[in-house]
């Protein structure tokens, strides 16, 4: 993940670990979603548990894959 460790509207992201089958998840106007090359539905457990998970990648396990809102990774 980038140095800054700051989560933007759309960016997808690889956690390195499924959660009900899926382990993209979008962040989208300060809500978790699952990711399947589309946003499907709305994570449905702990918000803050997630995005914590996400800044601190403790394993530097998980990897930004995209921003919906772009072209190309920046």
């Amino acid at each position: 993940m980038n140095n800054d460790k700051q989560i933007k509207n759309g960016d997808v992201f690889d956690i390195g670990q499924t959660i009900n089958g899926v382990y993209k998840f979008l962040w989208f106007n300060n809500t978790w979603y699952y990711f399947e090359e589309r946003m499907s539905r709305a994570y449905e457990y702990d918000q803050l548990q997630l995005t914590t998970l996400v800044l601190d990648n403790e394993f530097q396990e998980i990897t930004l894959i995209k921003n919906i809102f772009y072209h190309e990774q920046q």
